[in-house]
This record gives C-alpha cells, sequence and structure tokens, in this order.
C-alpha cells in the first residue's frame, strides 16, 4: 500500500523522510521511495526539494541516471514547504490553462497572488519558451507601432504540471516525462 501524500500530510512525510535520511548512510530516490511506502515521483520531489536547499552532498552520480545522497554533516532540518505556496511557472501555467486566448499582461495579471507577484516581462518570457516548444500559437501578432501586444492560445495542455525550460534550451513536460529541444519539432 501506498501513502499518498495530501496537502495535510505532506509536511509529516518531509519529516519522516527527513528522519530516515539521517539514519541510512547513503540513500537515492528508489530508497526514500520503498521505506516511505510512497511514489518514486513523491521520493524524488521531496530529495530534489533538500538538494535545491543544500542539506545533501552528492556521493554518486552515474551518467546521470542514478544518483545517491547522504545528509551533510552538522545539517538541520530542511524548511518544510510553505502550504499552498506555488512558483510564478506554475501560477502561468495554471492561468494559461483556464484562459481561452490571452496576451502576457492578462497571464501575469491572472498568476499573481497575494504570495507570488508575476511581472508581465516574467509572463512573456514564458510565453516565448512555450510558444517555441510548441505549446502555444499565436493568435494575433504585436505591434509595437500600435503598442499592442501578442495574444496567445494554448494549443498543447498536457496536463497540470508547467512545462519549464531547461539549461539546454528546451521545454520539459513533467506531465508525459517529454523534453522538446528548442529548434528541433519533430
Amino acid at each position: 500500500m501506498s501513502l499518498a501524500v495530501t496537502r495535510k500530510n505532506r509536511e509529516a512525510v518531509a519529516e519522516a523522510a527527513w528522519a530516515l535520511a539521517l539514519r541510512l548512510p547513503w540513500f537515492g530516490y528508489a530508497e526514500i521511495a520503498a521505506e516511505m511506502k510512497i511514489s518514486i515521483d513523491q521520493a524524488t520531489k521531496i530529495v530534489r526539494d533538500w538538494a535545491a536547499q543544500g542539506v545533501l552532498e552528492l556521493l554518486r552520480s552515474k551518467n546521470g541516471m542514478r544518483k545517491l545522497w547522504k545528509v551533510r554533516p552538522g545539517c538541520d532540518r530542511p524548511a518544510a514547504p510553505v502550504p499552498g505556496s506555488r512558483s510564478a511557472t506554475e501560477n502561468l501555467w495554471t492561468a494559461m490553462r483556464g484562459l481561452r486566448s490571452f496576451t502576457p499582461t492578462d497571464l501575469a495579471a491572472h498568476a499573481s497572488t497575494d504570495l507570488v507577484q508575476v511581472a508581465t516581462a516574467d509572463a512573456q518570457a514564458y510565453c516565448r519558451v512555450l510558444l517555441a516548444g510548441g505549446f502555444l500559437k499565436v493568435e494575433r501578432k504585436a505591434s509595437p507601432a500600435r503598442k499592442r501586444e501578442a495574444i496567445y492560445r494554448l494549443v498543447r495542455n498536457s496536463g497540470p504540471r508547467a512545462p519549464r525550460a531547461a539549461r539546454v534550451s528546451a521545454v520539459v513536460d513533467d506531465n508525459t516525462n517529454a523534453v522538446i529541444l528548442l529548434g528541433d519539432r519533430s
């Protein structure tokens, strides 16, 4: 039986996983998932959050496939995620999925919350990335002379998780695990 991670128990699961990580001499996603009885995706998210906070030491990465970590000596428990907090990218993607068509200004307004303010320039940059990745199409071209923004439409709604730009000039769709290289339309 797998333990479903809900908003209510997310912090408790992360805390129990941290206690497990402290006991193990080394671990990977699979070890956390198996011991905690959670999905590999849930374990991966937890471990990646710890790595991003700098509390882990990477012991081994075999061709980028199997990573093993240990807790850095003297590191405190990692900060728990703020309940309900989402990134600007997640908010932008959610807004895109809900709007029929949109400009970057519309998108920034719909994606902004009390905790996360999204600038129009950030919305515009995200639109450019998704347009290059084939997720958006241009309904109306921008006209700088008329001070008119482009209007976009979402044409590839692959699910609730926001596609993100990767450093290799690609768009990664976490819903389908697809990697679309920019400039490659295959």
